[in-house]
Formats: C-alpha cells, sequence, structure tokens
C-alpha cells in the first residue's frame, strides 16, 4: 500500500523540508497503547515513541500522537523502538472534555474525513446523546453521518417514528438505519466506506460499532464483541485502545472505545453549526446578546412558542450552550463559584438547624 493509498496527500508532504528531514520516514499512527505507538509506512508496522524533547516541548497532551497523525520517525527499521520526531500539522481532530473539573481536552483521532455517530434504536436510545455526539463531530470540522443500529429489534412503522425523530432534531445530516443481525440496509452502509479515505465510528458501548466492523472486515471474530446489558441497553467496553483498522476495500476505519459521557461542551462553533436553525433565528433577536432564555423580544422562544422549533430541540440546545459558557470559564472562576456554592449550602444548613431549635 503506498503512502497516498493510506490517506496521505499534498498537505502533509509540504510540511517535510525534504533536505533536513530526509533521513526521516513518513509514517501514520495505527495504535496507542501504554504510551506505546504503533506506526506504518503503509507497508510495515513498527513499535515507536516520543522523543524526551517532544515532550518537553508540548503544550498539553494534544501536542502528543493520536491515531491518525501522520508522524516523521527516526529508526523506523529499529528492532527496539523507533523515535517520533514530529507530528504533522492535522487536517481534523477530533477531542472531547476530559471528566473532572480542570479544563482538559483528550485527542480521540486525527485526520478523519467522516465521523459515523452510531445510536441504537432499542434500548438505549437517546436524542440528547446523539446531539451531543453531533455537536463534538461538527466543531471538529468533520463531515457527520448517523447510524442508527438495530434496526431488527423494531418493526417497519416503529423505525419510521424514530427515523422522522432523527429527521427532526437534525436536519440536513444524513442518517442510515440497518442491522448488523439480520444485515438489512448493511450493504448501503458498506457503500459509505470509500478507498483512501479515513473514517471513525463514535458511540456508546452497546450499539453495535465493533459487530459492524466485524462485518465490514468480514470476519466474525477479528474483534471480540460483549454482550449488552439488558437492564438499560448498555454495553461493556470491547475495545481497549484506539486503533486504525484498513478495510479490504482501501478504506480506513479508527475504532474507539465506547465513550460513557462526553464531558462539558468547549464546542461554541459546533453548537452553531448541529443547531444552524436556531443560530440563522438568533440573527432576528431584539438583542444582541440575547440569551434565548425568558427574553422578551427574542426570536428563538417566539419559533418555539409558533412550533417551528421543538420543544425538545430547543432545551437541548439551552443544555449545551449553558455547558459551553461554563466550561469558558478559567479554572479560578469555577473554583471561586464552588466556594460560593458552599458557603450558601453551609447557611442554608445552618438556618435549618436554628428552625428546628426553635421548634
Amino acid at each position: 500500500m503506498t503512502l497516498e493509498e493510506f490517506g496521505y496527500n499534498e498537505t502533509f508532504a509540504a510540511q517535510i523540508d525534504p533536505i533536513a528531514e530526509a533521513d526521516l520516514t513518513v509514517a501514520r499512527v495505527t495504535a496507542i497503547h501504554k504510551g506505546e505507538c504503533e506506526v506504518s509506512d503503509g507497508e510495515e508496522t513498527r513499535s515507536a515513541k516520543m522523543t524526551g524533547r517532544m515532550r518537553h516541548k508540548a503544550k498539553s497532551k494534544l501536542d502528543y500522537p493520536t491515531v491518525g497523525d501522520w508522524v516523521l520517525v527516526k529508526d523506523f527499521d529499529d528492532e527496539n523502538f523507533g523515535s517520533i520526531r514530529r507530528v504533522l500539522d492535522r487536517e481534523s481532530a477530533l477531542k472531547r472534555k476530559m471528566a473532572g473539573r480542570a479544563t482538559r481536552s483528550q485527542l480521540i483521532a486525527a485526520n478523519i474525513d467522516t465521523a459515523f455517530i452510531m445510536q441504537t434504536v432499542g434500548l438505549g436510545y437517546n436524542l440528547k446523546r446523539l446531539e451531543r455526539y453531533l455537536v463534538m463531530v461538527n466543531e471538529s470540522g468533520i463531515e457527520p453521518v448517523v447510524l442508527l443500529s438495530k434496526s431488527d429489534l423494531l418493526d417497519p412503522a416503529e423505525l419510521a417514528v424514530k427515523s422522522a425523530e432523527v429527521e427532526e432534531r437534525m436536519p440536513g445530516v444524513r442518517y442510515f438505519t440497518f442491522s448488523n443481525v439480520d444485515n438489512d440496509g448493511l450493504d448501503q452502509v458498506k457503500a459509505l466506506f470509500q478507498p483512501e479515505k479515513t473514517y471513525c465510528v463514535i458511540g456508546t458501548s452497546g450499539v453495535g460499532k465493533t459487530s459492524l466492523l466485524n462485518n465490514l472486515l468480514g470476519e466474525e471474530d477479528y474483534l471480540f464483541t460483549l454482550p449488552v446489558r439488558e437492564s438499560d441497553g448498555k454495553g461493556v467496553h470491547s475495545t481497549t485502545w484506539r486503533e486504525l483498522i484498513t478495510l479490504e476495500n482501501g478504506a480506513h476505519v479508527v475504532d474507539t472505545p465506547g465513550m460513557r459521557e462526553l464531558g462539558n461542551m468547549d464546542v461554541n462553533e459546533g453548537i452553531d453549526e448541529t443547531f444552524d436553525d436556531i443560530h440563522a433565528l438568533s440573527a432576528r433577536c431584539k438583542f444582541n446578546d440575547c440569551s434565548h432564555v425568558n427574553t422578551k423580544g427574542c426570536a428563538v422562544i417566539d419559533a418555539v412558542g409558533r412550533g417551528e422549533v421543538s420543544e425538545s430541540r430547543y432545551n437541548n440546545y439551552v443544555r449545551l450552550i449553558k455547558e459551553a459558557a461554563f466550561h469558558d470559564q478559567s479554572v479560578l472562576e469555577k473554583r471561586d463559584q464552588d466556594k460560593k456554592l458552599g458557603r450558601f449550602y453551609r447557611s442554608v444548613q445552618g438556618n435549618n438547624r436554628k428552625l428546628k431549635g426553635d421548634s
């Protein structure tokens, strides 16, 4: 497989100095686990690690190599480890806010052309979660496509209702229904994976990502799958690290662990793109800084009242906007907010004790 068939293009080639970096090998990161990278030049896969200098210069973990990155490697053919000298600028980077109070992000994958967001139509179906994934993908500048799995669990009428809900909440986004069990719609989904392009399949555990990849690979036991809990439709992680897989037709797919949570939103541009109908309406609001919540002269609230925007879509939009605003606060601001909230709770508890004493 040539570098071009592996997804390499002029954007990456233009970043390399053909003289100063002539002794380095162009390779793509195909897997990361326990701080070690697997990199491939299209013909061979080797182990490689970041140099100490690279780690020292990195401003954050976002500067570390991730699956899908193009890197320059010294001693690519070394029996032990090659050394990654540089990560080439990315065309796209899929990332999420890490769990916890600190404002940190985690890279999921890089240089993705299309992100397939998988959502089951059975137990675990959740439009709010689907919209959160959509916001994250739009923020990354990646084309989103929604895959509604487990269509065999519903009759045609029920499936039509779910499809209509997705169309209403995500206008303009392509979506496809399919089943890994009876293969209904599977050929249509397979046709979406094109040679030399790189794709990412994301979604919570239990939606059928691994089963889909097994179907795409034509190897039932290639990736280990685990059963789904009957109580909530959620699955157990069957993938422990991200990995770049090349299909028989030459398409490349990043398999990612199921995400239990997406963290707070740092995705203002992604919100505007995902809720583009609401964003367009906001231009007609009476005030430029309209919050779209209990504001007189708000075009968005008026549109909800007239039924032009569904109330559920509007409520999710407001919730994500609030999360984005909170995420934009500095760590000190959040800490100060926590202290004020703590003092408020203590004062309430003190008043309650006084009232009990008086009684």
